[in-house]
């Protein structure tokens, strides 16, 4: 039973399709770009890439490329690596990983955006290298990493762990001057938390999960457990009452894009052996994410209360959705699988797949198997944006690229 559950994931997203590859880094491998620095070698990642011709686009404020997309596709390709290894996936982690290395700061944090002619953006709000996504998502990559097995990355696996170091003591620093709680709106968060971010928080916890693996120690189990525990104080509601044990992902909202609150306590849970944390972690996935997809998928949601013999009160935001809303979600549901065996989050996991092909509020398939092209995102029933850029294409292939591991450990 539970292998034709995940059968019937692939069976969705193949149908109407000639191709039987499900897993098409083709359109990832257009917007990649190698940039001479010196004598190195840099790959970047077009941030953007517009309908109806699909041409690349730079911003002029921004840049042509950044860290969170080159991170997230050295992500992509070190998991594609671990089960496909080929030379010109191994080409593209040592182009990608040079890209990171390159874009950090003095200061262990990251700059953000490069412009087409090298230059770093150091003055976009986004850019400048501060605890912020970009920061995360670059440990993330530098820590995915680190967990291939090949001789041929020893070299730069020791660089990276160097940088990996800096934003591990920088970390540390991260909650040393903030305590106690803030309130918005009636809700309570706890101060770090309020600044740093769940979501972002989750993504740190992730990066240093990975870096556990290869490399324990007591300080950075410190900072799991520590980190992990702030994100506890950030989950609210129960089975019956909502927000049904959503993690808050900043102040007093929730929001899909990186929630990646579940699938990080899970994987520290695991680590640990804090059933806390797993048991935290399960229940947002099995109580709020049954609510997200009733609702046709959700954006946002805000939360207010009155006080505390007052129910809260929620305004929820069903629109745009993108695959950076689904791919945390997915991640974090196919996790809770491989703990606990239970179908019923496999076929969370296949609902919320879905949303790749056309069971979405607009009807339509946002992500094309023949071309690996995804949309960018749907902004009504009746409105697609039919851009695609490199984070939807990123975001869909790591999702497919998760249930297609899935499906091969099941095997």
């Amino acid at each position: 039973m539970k292998i034709h559950l995940l059968a019937g994931i692939f069976l969705v997203l193949l149908s109407s399709c000639a191709s039987k590859q499900i897993v098409n880094p083709a359109y990832l491998e257009r917007l990649y770009e190698e940039v001479s620095i010196g004598d190195t070698r840099l790959g970047s990642i077009w941030i953007y890439c517009e309908a109806p011709d699909y041409h690349l686009v730079a911003d002029e404020d921004e840049g042509f490329t950044c860290v969170d997309d080159v991170a997230r596709a050295l992500v992509f390709y070190c998991r594609q690596y671990a089960v496909r290894p080929d030379t010109a996936t191994l080409q593209k982690i040592r182009s990608l990983t040079e890209f990171v290395l390159y874009m950090q700061a003095e200061n262990g944090y990251f700059y953000n955006f490069m412009f087409h002619n090298g230059q770093i953006n150091t003055t976009h709000q986004n850019s400048v290298p501060v605890p912020a996504f970009w920061a995360w998502r670059a440990f993330w990559a530098l820590s995915e990493l680190n967990l291939l097995e090949t001789a041929e990355l020893a070299e730069l696996q020791l660089r990276s762990r160097s940088a990996m170091e800096r934003l591990i003591e920088n970390t540390r620093t991260l909650c040393a001057e903030t305590s106690g709680y803030e309130w918005f709106e009636g809700i309570k968060v706890p101060a770090c938390i309020a600044r740093t971010g769940g979501d972002q928080a989750g993504v740190l916890l992730i990066a240093l999960s990975n870096y556990f693996e290869k490399h324990p120690s007591d300080k950075v189990k410190t900072l799991m457990l520590d980190m992990g525990s702030l994100l506890l104080e950030t989950q609210y509601g129960n089975a019956d009452t909502a927000p049904y044990f959503a993690f808050f992902s900043w102040q007093n909202y929730w929001h899909a894009w990186g929630n990646a609150q579940a699938y990080s306590l899970l994987r520290v849970g695991r680590q640990l052996d804090e059933q806390r944390f797993i048991q935290a972690a399960l229940n947002e996935i099995r109580h709020f994410y049954p609510y997200v997809l009733q609702q046709g998928f959700l954006h946002e949601m805000k939360a207010s209360t009155s006080g505390k013999n007052e129910g809260m009160k929620l305004e929820i935001k069903q629109f745009p959705q993108i695959a950076y809303n689904v791919r945390p979600m997915l991640f974090a549901a196919l996790e809770a699988y491989n703990h606990t065996g239970d179908a019923s989050f496999l076929e969370t996991a296949r609902q919320l797949a879905r949303w790749f092909s056309s069971d979405n509020p607009a009807r339509r398939r946002m992500y094309d198997p023949k071309s690996g092209r995804t949309f960018d995102g749907i902004g009504s029933p009746e409105e697609i944006n039919l851009n695609s850029g490199a984070e939807s294409t990123i975001e869909a292939l790591l999702s497919l690229q998760a249930l297609e591991r899935m499906k091969k450990q099941k095997r």
